[in-house]
This record gives C-alpha cells, sequence and structure tokens, in this order.
C-alpha cells in the first residue's frame, strides 16, 4: 500500500521550471520518473490525499494518478483535506486519533 500526501506524480509540468535548473530533467527523463506513467501495482493500494488549498496541479495529480492507477486494478482512493494546504495538509500525522493517521493503520494492518 501507498498513502501519497501531496504527491508529484507527473514531473513533465516542472521542465520549464526554476527548479528543473538542478533537476536537469528532459522530457523522456521526467516520463521516465513520474509515477503516473509507470505500471500499476495491480492489487495494491493508493490513497492519494491533497490540501483543498494546494494548487491547481497538485490536486490535478493526485486526481490523476488515483483515475489512471483505479482503471488498472488498483485499490485507489483520493482525499482532499478542506482547508490545507501544501505546507498544512500533514498537520494530522501529530494526532495519533487522527483519520490520516487511523487510515495508515489500517494499511499498516492490512499489509501484515
Amino acid at each position: 500500500a501507498a498513502y501519497a500526501i501531496s504527491g508529484l506524480f507527473d514531473l513533465a509540468p516542472l521542465i520549464p521550471t526554476s527548479l528543473n535548473e538542478k533537476l536537469g530533467l528532459d522530457e523522456a527523463e521526467a516520463q521516465a520518473l513520474s509515477p503516473l506513467f509507470w505500471p500499476a501495482p495491480k492489487g495494491k493500494t493508493l490513497d492519494a490525499i491533497v490540501g483543498g488549498d494546494e494548487s491547481s496541479e497538485f490536486l490535478r495529480q493526485s486526481a490523476a494518478i488515483v483515475a489512471a492507477w483505479g482503471e488498472d486494478a488498483v485499490n485507489t482512493r483520493y482525499e482532499e483535506l478542506d482547508g490545507a494546504n501544501h505546507f498544512t495538509v500533514i498537520a494530522p500525522l501529530v494526532d495519533p486519533s487522527s483519520a490520516m493517521c487511523e487510515r495508515l493503520k489500517q494499511l499498516a494492518d492490512a499489509a501484515r
């Protein structure tokens, strides 16, 4: 199982940004390194969690991987956390009784 929080699953949008000065990605490498284009791990589980106040690109990418992998025999779940942004979306991890921690426990228990 995987629990992706504000994931980047398609690296191509980074190519025209200043961040790519350090990454040095070209189109082929961006696609090869992007989980969106990898073979889906059939029979596995992917939760894609994203803050509702994050950029449209983070929302798009989380929805895209859930759609793509979900169509290919992965048990997927998409969740937007209302009012959370890229920096606050992980805040529930400090509370062991939060829904986020409870879900992580479920995924870990199922993997045993």
